[in-house]
């Protein structure tokens, strides 16, 4: 309760300082309207979307929206904030001045200047716009990153051998099918050795990969396709009904994954072979610090390993 009152008192006096900028520039009422208008829509619509449902902590495709909008908006404001801030101190100040040289009976502050809002508005529309378009343009902005790794003890007969690393699907926020199926083509173009997937296949539930298991099943690699679990993999965020329920969504994203061609690595191990030589693949299940998930063990997922192996260790957290 703390928390959003806070959150009611910080969005109140950012959205005040919003309004005030925007009266200063334009005398137009129906901007003022609807500025408020947008405001209550805006966080009403997170309120909404994050006190009803069970879906937990972890953003679905509507509470993703919900949460951009706010942001956007808040951001928007607090640029505007500590100029509009600063402006009332000189403005202040000139006021009391004048109060005390006039010896006058009543304090007026001037009015404030026109041009120091719009300044204040051009620079509040930068992060504005940018994370309205990282929303609903940037986040399929898909880039390949390449890069060579050199290791004195390589085996030889891995000479450039090729690994494409993905992570962090999250398909429960998935809302453009054409764009997805791209970044799949864009994955096979890459005509790897290997995949290997770093975890967080879904938000909540396993039920969220379902209309794309055929997308993703399109995923190729020459020698297979390798996968662990991420923190939302295993349905923490969910207020489930029974711990039988809980274990049987895992289960099921188990599943899926062996459906999609994904070879899942629970603390496990597998070799990837040529010309008689070997490369370890060690997968850990998510292990991260504070409160999160703390599933995985090196020493369960390398005890099939020799000291020599070359190794290549799946671990979805960094921390881990």
């Amino acid at each position: 309760m703390i928390r959003w009152i806070l959150f009611a008192i910080s969005f109140i006096i950012l959205t005040l300082y919003g309004f005030q900028a925007i009266k200063t520039v334009t005398k137009q009422p129906w901007v003022y309207y609807l500025f408020f208008a947008v405001a209550l829509v805006v966080v009403g619509n997170f309120i909404i979307q994050f006190t009803l449902g069970n879906e937990g902590r972890v953003l679905t495709v509507h509470k993703s929206y919900a949460f951009g909008f706010l942001l956007s908006f808040m951001a928007f404001n607090l640029v505007l904030l500590p100029i509009l801030f600063g402006e009332d101190i000189i403005r202040g100040a000139i006021g009391l001045y004048e109060k005390v040289t006039t010896k006058g009976d009543e304090f007026h502050m001037p009015s404030r200047r026109k041009f120091v809002s719009q300044v204040a508005l051009g620079l509040a529309a930068i992060p504005f716009s940018s994370l309205l378009y990282g929303m609903f343009r940037g986040k399929y902005n898909f880039r390949v990153l390449n890069y060579t790794l050199h290791f004195e003890d390589l085996p030889e007969a891995f000479d450039g051998y090729r690994i494409t690393q993905i992570s962090d699907i999250h398909s429960g926020s998935f809302d453009n099918k054409e764009k997805i199926e791209y970044a799949v083509d864009l994955i096979n173009e890459q005509k790897s050795d290997v995949l290997l997937f770093t975890g967080d296949m879904v938000n909540n539930k396993a039920s969220e990969m379902l209309p794309w298991k055929d997308t993703f099943g399109r995923l190729k690699a020459k020698d297979g396709k390798y996968s662990v679990l991420g923190n939302h993999d295993y349905g923490d965020y969910v207020d489930w009904d029974t711990p039988e329920a809980k274990h049987q969504n895992l289960e099921d994203l188990k599943q899926i994954q062996k459906d999609i061609g994904f070879d899942l690595l629970l603390n496990e191990s597998r070799f990837l072979e040529k010309d008689n030589q070997r490369l370890a693949l060690v997968g850990v299940e998510n292990w991260g610090k504070g409160g999160f998930k703390k599933a995985g063990s090196l020493e369960k997922a390398s005890e099939n390993i020799q000291s020599d192996d070359f190794k290549i260790l799946m671990s979805h957290d960094p921390s881990h």
